[in-house]
């Protein structure tokens, strides 16, 4: 078996990391049962010595980094085909990575700018990811790197639109998950997860990140076939989730 490294942000309280595109690829490591060490990365100089663009995850097999998550999974179908990470069907298939991208390269995006460019939800988050950490730290987070994330959003379009285009874009990708979810417990009625669900449980499993009450908490409370969804995605790769994803679900 390959030597398997994933370089990922940290996470907590059952998220595995608060990256969704880190957390994606962890699940799809556990889904395949594949035998790997997290590296934990804690800042930016870290994550560029890493990784050429500062962004993770980075996966290490055998001493190569391969960064982008879409690719690391293609990699991974390559190395556990065993796993099932995408449908047998081709035409599953072909719809399975359609939801991938909706989740990983669309609403990722929407969410990175509620959290970093909308007060009211950046204001929940940064409380969450360094409420405990020194008067310095986080005067130096709002300083540089609270910038320079809100950049990245505004580059991509998200961190352009107010909170009511931005919600209303959860709201209608929550819907559209939903109806996928028909005939489920899985995306298009498969019994076992595949990229697509991986994807979507990558950015659910964010609400309420490390306690906090956050507008994605108070809209999937009320979908509970995305929350049946998200537990039986996390089960399936051997995690818990968080504090309010509990086994008493709607079945």
């Amino acid at each position: 078996m390959p030597k398997i490294v994933l370089h990922e942000f940290p996470g907590g309280a059952g998220v595995p990391s608060v990256s969704p595109p880190c957390t994606k690829v962890e699940l799809a490591l556990r889904l395949a049962r594949a035998e790997f060490k997290v590296r934990q990365v804690r800042s930016g100089a870290e994550a560029r010595r890493v990784s050429r663009t500062g962004r993770l995850p980075v996966l290490e097999i055998d001493g190569e980094r391969i960064a982008d998550s879409n690719l690391i999974l293609d990699r991974l179908e390559t190395l556990f085909p065993e796993a099932g990470l995408a449908p047998d069907d081709p035409q599953q298939r072909v719809v399975d990575r359609l939801w991938e991208h909706f989740a990983t390269d669309a609403i990722y995006w929407t969410g990175f700018a509620l959290r970093w460019v909308n007060p009211p939800t950046r204001e929940i988050f940064l409380d969450a990811l360094f409420g405990r950490a020194s008067w310095l730290t986080r005067r130096m987070v709002r300083l540089f790197f609270v910038p320079a994330q809100r950049r990245r959003a505004e580059i991509h379009g998200a961190g352009l639109k107010d909170a009511g285009t931005l919600l209303g874009e959860v709201d209608r990708a929550l819907a559209m998950a939903e109806t996928g979810l028909a005939g489920g417990p899985f995306l298009q009625g498969r019994d076992r997860p595949a990229r697509g669900d991986l994807a979507l449980a990558s950015l659910h499993v964010q609400a309420g990140f490390r306690g906090r009450r956050e507008p994605l908490l108070e809209r999937l409370e009320r979908r509970p076939a995305l929350v049946e969804h998200l537990r039986r995605t996390l089960a399936a790769c051997g995690i818990d989730g968080p504090a309010w994803l509990t086994p008493t679900s709607t079945p």
